[in-house]
């Protein structure tokens, strides 16, 4: 009888065990110092190049130690690092936004500000960071009227790195955060967009990568 019900209780445990899911992560400090010309190498967590570089402060009254945003410039010649998809700058990861790696409904955004690297606010499963993006169909429109809101819907928006799917994904609005929740099997948000802010969307992706940190 005890054998029974010791191999009843084994099957169980291997049940609960066979459907719990593994997801890809990435822990702060994982990535090398230097240069990522592409999502490949920061998918491989391997570097082009490993450049001495310094920066400045993108954005007034930013910190002055690895502020949230920042220019990339070559110490050797002064020269600004434009063209890499990421950075890896004392124990930060700084991206830039481009079309080539967004989901395929943000292809018609882009950052307000070229060669411009946002430091990633929350490491886990998702990659999380923040950046002004416009329409490229309507450049001014949307920078002049959400300008001064903190809105999920403003301009200044919360992008993911979605290791599964491996592009960057912007988080529109409402809707379209929750439409990304439930692709990814995680029970959808409260997310009123007259109310809802960046911040608390930081808290979100702080909850949802906390237990891979």
């Amino acid at each position: 009888m005890k054998l029974y019900i010791f191999a009843f209780l084994f099957l169980i445990f291997n049940g609960i065990t066979a459907q719990k899911k593994e997801y890809l992560s990435i822990k702060k400090g994982e990535f090398p110092e230097g240069i990522y010309m592409t999502l490949e190498e920061v998918l491989q967590k391997t570097p082009s190049s490993a450049e001495d570089i310094y920066f400045k402060t993108a954005v007034k009254n930013d910190a002055a130690t690895l502020p949230d945003k920042v220019f990339f410039y070559d110490k050797q010649d002064d020269r600004k690092i434009r063209k890499p998809l990421a950075v890896s700058y004392k124990g930060e990861m700084y991206f830039q936004t481009f079309r080539k790696y967004t989901n395929k409904e943000d292809k018609t955004y882009e950052a307000d500000v070229y060669s411009r690297f946002c430091k990633v606010l929350s490491y886990g499963r998702f990659l999380y960071f923040e950046e002004s993006v416009r329409s490229i169909w309507n450049k001014g429109l949307l920078s002049e009227l959400n300008s001064l809101t903190q809105l999920i819907s403003g301009n200044n928006k919360g992008i993911v790195l979605d290791l599964k799917n491996k592009e960057l994904n912007i988080f529109r609005d409402c809707d379209d955060f929750n439409d990304f929740l439930f692709e990814h099997e995680i029970p959808s948000a409260q997310c009123d967009p007259d109310r809802f802010t960046l911040k608390d969307l930081r808290k979100k992706i702080d909850e949802l990568n906390a237990s891979y940190q």
